[in-house]
């Protein structure tokens, strides 16, 4: 079993990254998503991930929290990471007005690699997923910055 956690603060509200990841339809904030398709509405929804180059990516949206602000998801299959029966939660947690942490973890089987290549494939993509997320809170912030002058 392959199990990988990662943390990052941001300078951002808890609310804000909240309503960015809570609104699992819209990831718009991930570079190179060509398609997402949606089956299906809030819990149990699919939202279905096209990316150049890549099998179309499944994600199950399986709890979500808006008090905790915590959400659940699953995925059969990730191919380009080369796991299977993946699930994740992420947890976006408030430190003060302007300042987050998330806490992003999941857990999955290793698919045709063993399981030390499996947990470096996933480290790396959930660091790249931090990276996204600063990104797009820090053009977020930005943008607000322009309106406000």
């Amino acid at each position: 079993m392959v199990k990988v956690s990662i943390e990052r603060e941001f300078d951002s509200s808890a609310d804000i990254l909240w309503a960015m990841l809570a609104n699992f339809g819209d990831i718009s904030w991930i570079p190179a998503i060509e398609k997402v398709e949606l089956e299906g509405e809030g819990v149990g929804m699919i939202r279905h991930v096209t990316v150049q180059g890549m099998p179309v990516l499944a994600e199950r949206m399986d709890a979500i929290d808006h008090e905790q602000m915590i959400l659940d998801y699953s995925v059969p299959s990730v191919a380009y990471l080369q796991v299977r029966n993946y699930t994740a939660r992420a947890q976006v947690f408030g430190l003060d007005d302007g300042h987050c942490r998330i806490h992003w973890a999941c857990q999955c089987e290793a698919d045709g690699i063993g399981e030390d290549q499996a947990t470096a494939n996933t480290r790396g993509f959930y660091e790249m997923i931090m990276q996204w997320v600063g990104d797009y809170l820090d053009q977020r912030k930005a943008q607000s910055g322009r309106s406000n002058q």
